[in-house]
């Protein structure tokens, strides 16, 4: 029996719906948000934010501190040349105004987004007024910056910088 071309219902020509592209399109549209739902919880709970403290109090008392601290380094007329050597990866820092006696300093970076970024570096007296350190991992990102004395801690200066632009700033009493 030869195929008649006239008699064709078009029978012979379907595909099984795996192969057409309907069936999948209406399929994407569920399955692609049931991904976007689960990337966003996925966020939500790795990208949390921590609680806030809740001992007000302390740190009420804190606040004065470091209102101390800064009034006590501007009356001293304190500000700090802050450099890093990518090359070397040391740090250095020139103090300003007063002549300082402490042995060491302490810088804290303080990332402003991810706390498992911040990091303190003791800066090691070389001679009057000028510290050091030396850094173990490269510093890329941008920084909240204070400055102490060790252990004293009677005053602090403060600055910002973002590593990717410049390796030097000078830190003030704010």
């Amino acid at each position: 029996m030869r195929h008649d071309p006239t008699m064709d219902t078009g029978t012979d020509h379907l595909q099984p719906w795996y192969r057409q592209f309907w069936p999948w399109f209406l399929i994407a549209l569920p399955g692609s948000v049931v991904i976007a739902g689960l990337t966003t919880v996925y966020i939500a709970f790795h990208g949390a934010d921590r609680l806030v403290n809740d001992n007000y109090y302390r740190d009420g008392l804190a606040i004065n501190l470091r209102l101390e601290q800064d009034q006590l380094a501007m009356e001293m007329g304190l500000t700090a040349d802050f450099r890093l050597d990518n090359e070397s990866g040391e740090l250095f820092i020139t103090l300003r105004g007063a002549e300082v006696s402490a042995p060491t300093l302490l810088l804290q970076l303080v990332h402003p987004v991810d706390d498992k970024r911040d990091r303190e570096l003791t800066l090691s007296l070389m001679a009057p007024n000028h510290y050091r350190a030396d850094l173990d991992t490269q510093l890329n990102y941008r920084y909240y910056l204070r400055l102490l004395p060790n252990p004293e801690r009677e005053w602090r200066l403060n600055g910002e910088i973002n590593f990717s632009e410049t390796n030097q700033v000078t830190l003030l009493a704010q």
